[in-house]
C-alpha cells in the first residue's frame, strides 16, 4: 500500500514540474502542496471580493511577516476593491499598476513558482491568470557580522563574512565602487540546488581562470554542496593534491585586495567562507595585515611564518634522521646529551617521534570538538600532564618533547588552516622516509614534493607563480613586501613610457 503510494506522489509531482499555472487559485495551492511534499511551514492567506480573488503563499520563517502585513497584502486589498467593480479584471492592468515597494515578477510555470517560493520569495496567485506573481522578501534569521575567529589579526578591519549571500556581497560593495564591480549567481547541485555567487573586477579578472569557473560549474554533476570546501573539490584537477589550489577566508578586505589583483571569489549560501582563485604557494604566507604595517615589519613576519612552515613541515623528521643515521652531524656535547637522554628507552627515535605526533594531533582534535570554554584548557593541561608522564616513564626522552611543542607551535603560526592541514598529513610522511633512509630519504621526498608543487595549477594557473614560472617584476611582493610607494612609481615610470 506504501508502494503504490509513494508511486502516485511521484507520479504526480513529475506532471506537477511542467503544469502551468491555472485559473483557479485552490487547484494552484492544491498542486502547489503537492509539489513540495504538503510541508507544515507552506502558509497561504485567500481574499475574496465580489468578482474576483488573490491568494498570497509564502514559507513561513523565509519572508518577513511584518513586510506581507505592511507592504504586500494593503496594495492588493486597495487595488482589488478599487477594481472590483468591473466583472473582468484584466490582468494587465494590476501588473502595470499595483503598487508594491518590492519588485514584482512573473511566472507561468507551477515549477518555478515552487523553486521561487523555497528561495524566499512571496507568490501571489490571481483568480482567472495564468500568471503568477512573485515579490522577493528574503528576510531570515542570520548571523550579526563579527569578526572572523578563523583569521585574527592585530590591525585591520573587524568584520567578517555571515552565510547570506546579500550581506556578504553588500560587504564588498562597500569596500569597491567600482562600476565594474561584477556578481554573477548559478544555482549548483541537484538535490540542494545552492546559489553559487562569483565577484570579479571586468576588465581587470583573468578571463582565462573565470572561463574555467563557468566550465567546471556547468558541468559539475554534484548532488549537494552546504560549504565552499565542498565546491572546491569541483575546480580542482582529478587526482590527489594535499594542496589546497583555492585559498578560503572570512574576511571581505581579503577579497577586495585579491579582486584588485586580477582574481576572483566565489561564495555560496550558507557559508560565510569565499574561495579566492587563481591562487598562489606564496599568497598563504600572506595576510591582509601585511599591508596595514610598515613593509619592514611585515617583510619580517612574512619571513618568520615561512621559518615555521619549515619548522612545522621538517622539524621532527630532521630529529628522526639525525639520531638514527646521521650522529657525526650533531655537536658532540649536544650528541652526548641526547644518548644520556635516550639510554633504556623501549622505542627507537622513528616510533618514539610517531606517537608523540599522534598524541598531539589526538589533543589538538579534542581541543577543537571538546565544548569551548572547556577545550582550550584540557588540550593543554593533557598536553603538559602526557608529556611529563611520558618522561617520568622512561617511555619517551625529553628532546622529542621539545621537538614536538616547537613542530605545535609553528604549525599554528601559518594564517591559512587549510595550508597548515596539508603539512600536518606531509609530516608524517617526511617522518617515515627520515626514519627508514635519513637525511638521503627527506631530500628524496622533498624533491617529488616539489615536482608536485610545480605541476598543480589554481584555475588553470601555474601554483607556484612567479617561481616557476619565473618573474622578476612580480618578485616584490612575494617574500619582500616592497613599499607602497615603490609600486606607484614603478607604474607611473610605465605610463611614461608608454606616453
Amino acid at each position: 500500500m506504501n508502494r503504490n503510494n509513494s508511486y502516485g506522489e511521484s507520479s504526480s509531482v513529475k506532471s506537477a514540474n511542467s503544469q502551468p499555472i491555472f485559473p483557479d487559485i485552490q487547484k494552484n495551492i492544491d498542486h502547489l502542496k503537492m509539489l513540495l511534499g504538503r510541508p507544515f511551514d507552506l502558509t497561504y492567506r485567500v481574499f475574496n471580493y465580489k468578482h474576483s480573488s488573490f491568494a498570497v503563499v509564502y514559507i513561513n520563517g523565509l519572508i518577513s511577516k511584518e513586510d506581507i502585513e505592511l507592504s504586500v497584502i494593503p496594495p492588493l486589498m486597495r487595488w482589488f476593491k478599487e477594481n472590483d467593480s468591473t466583472k473582468d479584471l484584466l490582468i494587465e492592468d494590476f501588473e502595470q499598476h499595483i503598487q508594491i515597494p518590492q519588485t514584482l515578477k512573473k511566472t507561468e510555470k507551477l515549477s518555478k513558482a515552487a523553486e521561487a517560493i523555497l528561495r524566499g520569495h512571496v507568490l501571489i496567485f490571481v483568480n482567472k491568470s495564468n500568471k503568477a506573481f512573485l515579490i522577493a522578501d528574503q528576510r531570515w534569521e542570520t548571523r550579526s557580522i563579527e569578526e572572523p575567529s578563523s583569521q585574527t589579526m592585530v590591525r585591520g578591519p573587524r568584520e567578517g563574512f555571515v552565510e547570506t549571500l546579500a550581506v556578504n556581497s553588500a560587504l564588498i560593495r562597500r569596500r569597491i565602487t567600482n562600476p565594474k564591480l561584477r556578481f554573477k549567481r548559478f544555482t549548483v547541485g541537484e538535490l540542494s540546488q545552492t546559489s553559487v555567487l562569483i565577484t570579479y573586477i571586468d576588465g581587470l579578472v583573468d578571463e582565462q581562470a573565470l572561463d574555467f569557473v563557468y566550465d567546471r560549474l556547468m558541468s559539475s554533476e554534484i548532488s549537494e554542496i552546504f560549504e565552499t570546501g565542498m565546491l572546491q573539490e569541483v575546480f580542482e584537477k582529478k587526482g590527489y593534491s594535499p594542496f589546497p589550489t583555492l585559498k578560503d577566508t572570512e574576511r571581505p578586505d581579503v577579497v577586495c585586495a585579491a579582486l584588485t589583483e586580477g582574481k576572483l571569489a566565489i561564495m555560496i549560501e550558507g557559508s560565510p567562507f569565499a574561495l579566492i582563485g587563481p591562487a598562489t604557494f606564496i599568497s598563504y604566507f600572506q595576510t591582509a595585515e601585511d599591508y596595514y604595517n610598515r613593509f619592514d615589519l611585515s617583510t619580517f613576519m612574512r619571513w618568520i611564518r615561512m621559518l615555521a612552515f619549515v619548522i612545522a613541515f621538517a622539524l621532527p623528521a630532521s630529529y628522526v634522521a639525525l639520531t638514527t643515521f646521521h650522529q657525526e652531524l650533531i655537536p658532540t656535547d649536544l650528541l652526548i646529551s641526547l644518548a644520556a637522554q635516550r639510554e633504556g628507552l623501549p622505542f627507537p627515535a622513528l616510533v618514539e617521534a610517531l606517537i608523540m605526533e599522534f598524541i598531539f594531533e589526538i589533543l589538538r582534535e579534542a581541543g577543537i570538538r571538546m565544548p569551548r570554554p572547556i577545550g582550550p584548557a584540557v588540550s593543554i593541561v593533557g598536553a603538559i600532564v602526557i608529556g611529563e608522564a611520558a618522561v617520568s616513564a622512561g617511555l619517551v626522552s625529553p628532546a622529542i618533547v621539545i621537538v614536538v611543542s616547537l613542530t605545535a607551535i609553528a604549525s599554528f603560526a601559518n594564517p591559512y588552516y587549510s595550508i597548515a592541514g596539508s603539512i600536518r598529513i606531509l609530516r608524517f610522511i617526511l617522518i617515515m622516509f627520515a626514519g627508514t633512509a635519513g637525511v638521503f630519504g627527506m631530500m628524496i621526498f622533498t624533491l617529488i614534493l616539489c615536482v608536485h608543487l610545480v605541476s598543480l595549477q589554481s584555475l588553470g594557473r601555474p601554483f607556484m607563480y612567479p617561481f616557476a614560472p619565473f618573474s622578476l617584476k612580480r618578485q616584490k611582493d612575494t617574500i619582500l613586501r616592497f613599499p607602497l610607494w615603490w609600486s606607484s612609481r614603478q607604474s607611473k615610470k610605465k605610463q611614461g613610457a608608454k606616453t
